[in-house]
């Protein structure tokens, strides 16, 4: 049983936010609940959707927060009362619908629960929607706990039908995230006629429809203005102290556990827009003092400048607008005051590792990025390791010229220096500009340089000009000999005794723009690969727009199967309409999996668990216009560099599906890993591929932890060395 459906008025329940706005919502008595996946916003819908079939009604992952909006918005314009639910920066993709909404009004409750994220816990940006309400001229509430989350909730229902708007609530992640004992109310029911008014005037706003709904929208405005200055979450504690403490959000909880409450009067302030002035006015004659306490942005301050009242807030407190308050931060601006004391000193426990975020054991998109990373390779010597011993140099001979004598080996050892080189495949190579033959070629697929032997004349240019001194001359022939990797399985590699050359490649010899989602983590090390993000569906066109003026690296642009329904069907189909030369890569784990494995349309199940049909990625492409469709398995390395390394002299818009489950979707996954003694702690699994669950211990030892490792077997498969293997079972 959900715990949103327990039907026990008056008791009390463990909520955080999220899941008290669910329940404020069904006490409510909705019909209908719609929402994105976006953190901290994600478990309202999460939470309705496992309620929706015993408290009937319905509820629905959308594939992006403007639908999700207009769904509830269709629903509330029959009568029926709708909730929908977004993180801040999905408030940017709804608003379009959102500001006309304003105009055309609603009939039915509707609330806009808007969740804001300070300090950027799973964010792009930090905004304040306190200011968006200004700007759309919608009511806002604020709510600074669970329990607020709940009774706002249940009362903008009232609210948005009293004045026929929209409502939004807001959130902060402290707030959504947190958890509190709240007292939950009557499970009511109402029974309405539920019809459509199809009186066009109202609801299509041509620009004489709109105009004359601007103009009631003002008048509602007024009317909200009063309900605001009345309103229960509107409260003034008066202590007759010469100090007042105007707060907002969870930041005016934090001022009451830090500061002796009865020593100051309060005025706690929840619906904030239009801004209860009146009652603001009130307060100030109580006191001599007002000190206000909000975050992210000073909208309270300011509105309390407008009224010509002095104000201590961000700038004397020194609480910026960057980043979210905590008791402790909130102690310190009061100290500066000196109306309380500092915090006290705290032990400080040194040496404690950093936990950056990661992508997870097994991640289908770290094996695709390390791909995308190795389609140029070239050998690197770790001169540390090496002891000059000649046997790499002595393989490339007998592998590429059948014979033993080290001068014709593409390795080049330095005597003088004792030290080895090997061609390292350079993004932009001084060798083949100053050949005067033409006789040396990058290839546009591997990134190795070719040499002509019917055009080397044995010059050394090439030679001369090398910055890494990497090129030999076969004295023989009179010709350059140039490493090509061996088509990316070189034998020096696998015979080096120490284990000093491996097979890299790079992440800055591409472009990769980005788009949000687990997948973002690949900007990180080791892999470094995504380099652009700025907004659902942003990558496909920013990457456009760089061929468009005229970019010549090869630009690839990668986005997860959730934000290709979002927002990355119209980019693609953009590009294929405006032939921008692209390489499109969609990472299908069938999931939603950065907000929790949320479904998606390919996932073949609905937010209430009922059976759907499953779209097909490979047909929605081909239908917008792309020719070129290319479907690997990301944990097969090799062909998903394969398939990369065909799309490089592929001069229109084409796609590379990665398809492969999410691994945390799996009930069942293969034995983990286990290091064999063949291992020389050569580092590909580490320096490179970096899966969290192989580390290499204090003693320079390469292990794989087996609490973490899921059996992926991608390790298996590049390490050079044989020195990965499957775990034999535990009889």
């Amino acid at each position: 049983m959900s715990k949103i459906t327990i039907n026990k008025p008056d008791s009390f329940v463990l909520y955080n936010g999220d899941e008290a706005v669910a329940r404020g919502a069904v006490e409510a008595d909705i019909k209908v609940a719609a929402a994105y996946p976006g953190t901290p916003s994600t478990e309202i819908l999460e939470t309705l959707s496992k309620a929706a079939k015993t408290l009937g009604f319905y509820a629905e992952w959308s594939v992006n927060e403007i639908i999700s909006t207009t769904v509830a918005a269709g629903a509330a314009m029959t009568g029926a009362r709708a909730i929908v639910s977004m993180k801040h920066v999905g408030l940017n993709v709804a608003s379009d619908a959102i500001m006309t909404l304003a105009y055309t009004g609603i009939e039915g409750g509707l609330v806009i629960v808007v969740c804001d994220d300070p300090k950027l816990h799973s964010s792009q940006n930090e905004q304040d929607t306190r200011y968006f309400a200004v700007h759309s001229k919608l009511p806002l509430l604020d709510a600074g706990n669970p329990q607020e989350a709940l009774n706002m909730t249940r009362e903008a229902f009232n609210i948005s039908e009293q004045l026929k708007l929209p409502i939004i609530l807001r959130l902060t992640t402290r707030v959504a995230h947190g958890k509190a004992k709240v007292q939950i109310g009557q499970l009511q029911k109402l029974y309405r006629n539920i019809a459509f008014d199809k009186n066009g005037s109202r609801w299509v706003m041509i620009p004489s429809n709109a105009i004359r709904q601007h103009k009631i929208l003002e008048e509602k405005i007024v009317q909200a203005k009063q309900i605001a200055e009345n309103s229960q979450f509107n409260q003034i504690e008066d202590n007759n102290a010469d100090i007042g403490i105007i707060g907002s959000g969870v930041g005016y909880y934090y001022a009451r556990s830090v500061l002796d409450t009865s020593k100051f009067s309060w005025l706690k302030l929840g619906f904030v827009h239009p801004f209860p002035s009146n009652l603001v006015k009130i307060f100030a004659t109580k006191v001599k003092q007002i000190i206000v306490i909000e975050e992210l942005r000073p909208y309270i301050e300011e509105n309390l400048q407008r009224l010509k009242l002095d104000v201590t807030g961000k700038t004397q407190l020194e609480l910026g607008e960057i980043g979210e308050y905590t008791p402790d931060s909130v102690r310190e601006a009061f100290a500066k005051l000196n109306l309380t004391k500092t915090n006290p000193p705290t032990a400080i426990i040194k040496d404690l590792p950093s936990r950056p975020p990661n992508l997870c054991p097994g991640c289908t998109h770290r094996a695709f990025y390390y791909a995308l990373n190795s389609t140029y390779q070239h050998i690197e010597c770790d001169n540390n390791k090496c002891i000059k011993c000649g046997t790499c140099a002595q393989t490339c001979a007998l592998e590429k010229e059948k014979t033993t004598d080290k001068n014709k080996s593409r390795i080049k050892i330095h005597n003088k220096t004792t030290t080895i080189t090997v061609c390292k495949a350079c993004i932009n190579p001084t060798c083949t500009t100053s050949c005067p033959q033409n006789a040396l070629t990058k290839s546009t697929q591997t990134g190795t340089i070719h040499v002509d032997e019917n055009k080397c004349i044995g010059c050394k240019t090439c030679l001369q000009n090398c910055p890494h001194n990497a090129i030999n001359i076969d004295t023989d022939k009179n010709k350059a000999i140039i490493c090509d990797t061996c088509q990316g399985n070189p034998q020096c590699v696998k015979k080096c005794p120490k284990h000093a050359l491996t097979l890299v490649g790079r992440s800055n010899d591409k472009i990769v723009t980005g788009d949000i989602g687990c997948y973002s983590l690949g900007v990180l090390p080791p892999l470094n690969t995504m380099q652009t993000c700025l907004c659902m569906g942003g990558g496909i066109s920013q990457a456009a727009g760089m061929i468009h003026a005229g970019v010549k690296d090869k630009i690839f642009t990668v986005l997860g199967d959730s934000t290709f329904f979002h927002a990355g069907i119209s980019a693609l189909l953009n590009i294929s309409y405006n032939k921008a030369n692209i390489c499109v890569i969609i990472l299908d784990n069938r999931i939603t999996a950065m907000t929790g494995h949320q479904p998606t349309p390919a996932s073949g199940k609905t937010a209430m668990g009922e059976n759907a049909k499953i779209v097909n990625i490979h047909e929605i492409t081909k239908s917008v216009g792309i020719d070129k469709i290319i479907t690997v398995d990301p944990y097969n390395i090799k062909d998903t560099i394969n398939a990369i390394q065909k799309t490089l002299t592929y001069n229109e818009p084409c796609v590379i599906i990665s398809q492969r489950p999410c691994p945390l979707l799996l009930t069942q996954h293969n034995p983990p890993r286990e290091i064999t003694n063949k291992c020389g702690n050569c580092g590909v699994c580490t320096t490179n591929f970096g899966c969290p669950a192989i580390t290499q211990t204090q003693n320079n030892k390469t292990e794989i932890d087996q609490t973490l490792c899921n059996g992926c077997g991608v390790c298996e498969t590049i390490c050079p060395h044989q020195a990965i293997t499957r775990r034999k079972q535990q009889q």
